[in-house]
């Protein structure tokens, strides 16, 4: 009995030995970014200080991608539909999904109503305000879930927001009445490891936008067909490179690998970009992927850098999520000029249509803190204003008007 306690104590002692020898290593692997947040921070935001102190330490762990690899393995090993107490899930065709146990759809009437006071504060009474939907990865008609994972009911509240945002008279355009007839197989609308539509989706709905714009406006954009035929861009497809928002909580091994298609004009192109944060100003010329895609994600080279934010393949488009983004195309003054207010979902589709437009605006209400109806004002001579964020960001987040 004197030996078995014996046994048990000297392996506390090496479980501690070695558990503090990790600590004091991730410690000092992190200590240099440590420094440098420290010096730099602010000392009236004391919450954000000692979240960016959380950040660097999780960002810091010494083989932590490894970590997430090899328990995201163990979960594909006992066949698990879930990850991280139903954080991620998986659906019957092996696509990873966000959602939350719910029993019905939520409230978005207060949502519809600050979207009417917005249209009523916009001073030219000749811009028109359309809701558009993207669709949520979650497709009605098609996806399914295992016995057991819970459905976040966002497509119901979707529904819900669309009737109300009528009843202001204000107009709707909703991607996902036909997303299962865009010719695009119904397993290649997103990607398997993110929340994101595919670029290839991406581009049928810029094809559906402009076609609602000239059904239901006379918009007379592309008449010919031209820039929204597909045959005249360049698809480039880089097998096995892209691993997305849930694919990097649940690991490869568990979530798989998708493959990721850039594309991008053919026919000449002329834009000037600019990123207008306060923070974070960037300022491109040229043609289309000169000037609005960031090549940097497709030389990130290694395992662990699927996992890195610089890797990001769909955020190659307008460089990501910002504040405010401004794209004038100088191949064409006399297009209309258009703003969303939008969520990461209308990046690619922004920057597909700025090809048929003069100026094209985009604020994330995340990140632009200033009043989006001033901005709208101040930029008085405004053709639309969508409204798009898709189901799950249907919140007072993205509608802070």
């Amino acid at each position: 009995m004197k030996r078995y306690f014996i046994v048990r104590l000297i392996t506390s002692i090496l479980f501690l030995i070695i558990l503090f020898s990790y600590a004091v290593i991730n410690f000092s692997f992190a200590l240099k970014p440590l420094k440098n947040t420290i010096v730099n921070m602010k000392l009236t935001s004391l919450k954000s200080n000692i979240n960016a102190i959380n950040s660097i330490i999780d960002d810091n762990i010494v083989g932590k991608y490894k970590m997430i690899d090899g328990f995201g393995y163990l979960q594909k090993l006992m066949d698990k539909n879930e990850e991280s107490n139903f954080e991620v899930v998986k659906d019957t065709e092996g696509s990873l999904h966000y959602t939350y146990f719910a029993t019905g759809a939520n409230k978005v009437n207060d949502l519809a109503d600050r979207l009417a006071r917005l249209k009523n504060e916009i001073d030219n009474k000749k811009t028109q305000v359309i809701a558009l939907m993207p669709p949520d990865k979650y497709i009605r008609g098609y996806t399914k879930f295992p016995k057991g994972i819970p459905y976040s009911y966002a497509n119901e509240t979707a529904d819900n927001y669309l009737k109300s945002v009528r009843k202001h008279e204000i107009k709707t355009f909703d991607f996902r009445k036909n997303l299962l007839k865009s010719g695009i197989p119904a397993d290649q609308l997103f990607y398997k490891t993110d929340h994101h539509w595919k670029i290839q989706t991406a581009f049928w709905a810029y094809q559906q936008l402009v076609g609602y714009l000239n059904h239901e406006n006379n918009a007379k954009l592309d008449q010919h067909k031209y820039y929204t035929n597909l045959k005249n861009y360049n698809q480039i497809t880089y097998k096995h490179s892209y691993l997305g928002s849930m694919g990097t909580k649940a690991g490869p091994l568990y979530a798989g690998i998708d493959d990721f298609t850039l594309i991008y004009p053919k026919f000449k192109t002329d834009f000037d970009f600019r990123i207008n944060d306060k923070d974070y100003k960037i300022h491109t010329q040229g043609r289309f992927e000169e000037a609005l895609i960031n090549a940097r994600p497709f030389y990130q080279k290694g395992s662990d850098q699927l996992f890195a934010l610089e890797s990001n393949q769909y955020f190659s488009y307008l460089y990501g999520n910002h504040g405010l983004v401004h794209i004038t195309n100088k191949q064409n003054p006399n297009g209309p000029k258009v703003l969303f207010i939008k969520d990461s979902l209308s990046v690619p589709l922004a920057a597909f249509l700025a090809n048929v437009c003069s100026n094209v605006y985009l604020v994330d209400p995340r990140y632009y803190h200033d009043s989006i109806p001033n901005l709208i004002n101040k930029e008085n001579k405004l053709d639309y204003v969508f409204m798009s964020v898709y189901p799950q960001n249907l919140t007072n987040e993205f509608f802070p008007f």
